[in-house]
């Protein structure tokens, strides 16, 4: 933060962190390895190059994404107090969370289980649309909405704390703490690792890679909520050392250089299950994972804080609207993935035709139908037409 004022390239990572999620969604029906039994697979056109986007995009994205939930979160809470802040994240938050659990999570998995009837059950098209409608009124959990859930715990996490630092002997804790983060130097190469054994410690049991995600109100994982928690607190911790992003913008093609050379090494091992028959070898693929997520972090903020951090109406128009294009792409990516199968799209085009056409529903729909509305008030705060923002 300089004198108040949000650094722009943060604005735009953060938009660029949700729109990789449309991305990634668009890659899973063409990967080699289909990605799970509910979800659409091209038997007619599939390459490992799909395989190694989704690895890539998946390994850093979402803790990139909490990392800056964070760091906006500390910017929000000093700039605008507690009752204003708890007012502002349930309505930005909260309300998008409950209404998207009754509208627009039942119309995100309609598709899925159209593909589930029709190609795995074999049933026929108007039967299967029957039932999936039918599903419309059932409990359909939190799905793709997961990361609202996560951030209202991380959310109320921060307001305890923050009421539990009036306590005297918390209050010296928290003192103490800030006052070792703040002398801590950071200009060796050691620190990104350091900040990584956490979450090699964290992950340490479990059974993949990276992290997935848990779609349920009571979590299966907690696992998960540490890890991202973890992220989470990394951004806050990163606003109170914004020195730090002289560092990330000086190193950031180490950063991502490194990164990028791990995604590699540890798709080719992803690839070659073989690879994991030694346990020592395993233990130590789950260390350079961390690194992976840790160093892609890294780059991506010193990355954008270089390239993207003067002032644009165009990256601040994408940030607002990329809340609404990632709550509901999935409806629109998979029902188009799903009309492809069997179809006379040339395999090559099916990819970047899900991905134009679903951009271009989206963000339409968000500029005529949201930005200037109540939905886009909710999301974004209001915009006024008349105005450049």
């Amino acid at each position: 933060m300089k004198n108040g004022q949000r650094i722009h390239g943060i604005d735009a990572l953060r938009a660029i962190a949700m729109l990789l999620g449309v991305v990634f969604h668009a890659t899973l029906a063409y990967k080699v390895t289909p990605h799970g039994p509910g979800v659409p697979h091209d038997n007619e056109f599939n390459h490992w190059f799909f395989d190694l986007f989704a690895f890539f995009i998946h390994s850093f994205r979402m803790p990139l994404f909490f990392l800056i939930a964070g760091y906006f979160c500390r910017f929000l809470y000093y700039k605008i107090g507690e009752r204003e802040f708890v007012y502002h994240r349930l309505k930005r938050i909260g309300i998008p969370f409950v209404v998207g659990i009754f509208i627009i999570v039942p119309l995100s998995l309609m598709p899925l289980n159209m593909y589930t009837f029709v190609y795995k059950q074999n049933l026929s098209w108007d039967l299967a649309l029957k039932k999936s409608v039918g599903k419309l009124f059932t409990i359909n959990g939190i799905f793709h909405l997961w990361f609202l859930y996560d951030l209202l715990i991380y959310y109320s996490c921060t307001v305890v704390a923050m009421r539990a630092k009036r306590i005297v002997f918390v209050m010296k804790i928290f003192e103490r703490l800030s006052a070792w983060w703040q002398k801590l130097s950071f200009n060796s190469i050691m620190w990104p690792i350091l900040l990584s054994v956490p979450i090699w410690i964290i992950l340490f049991f479990e059974p993949d890679l990276f992290v997935f995600v848990d779609v349920h109100i009571i979590p299966r994982h907690f696992t998960y909520i540490f890890f991202y928690g973890y992220l989470f607190l990394l951004g806050w911790l990163l606003h109170k050392r914004s020195d730090i992003f002289t560092l990330l913008i000086r190193q950031k093609a180490f950063f991502l250089g490194t990164g990028l050379a791990l995604c590699f090494l540890l798709f080719y091992a992803e690839w070659n299950k073989e690879v994991y028959a030694v346990t020592s070898w395993w233990y130590m693929a789950k260390f350079l994972a961390c690194l992976q997520v840790m160093f892609l972090i890294l780059g991506s903020v010193g990355f954008f804080l270089y390239y993207f951090n003067a002032e644009s109406y165009f990256w601040r128009y994408v940030s607002d609207a990329s809340y609404w294009v990632y709550l509901t792409h999935v409806f629109v990516v998979v029902w188009l993935q799903l009309l492809f199968l069997n179809s006379g799209i040339p395999g090559l085009l099916r990819f970047p035709l899900v991905l134009l056409i679903t951009t271009i529903i989206t963000f339409s729909t968000y500029h005529w139908f949201v930005r200037y509305t109540i939905i886009g008030n909710i999301l974004n705060g209001k915009r006024n037409r008349n105005k450049s923002r």
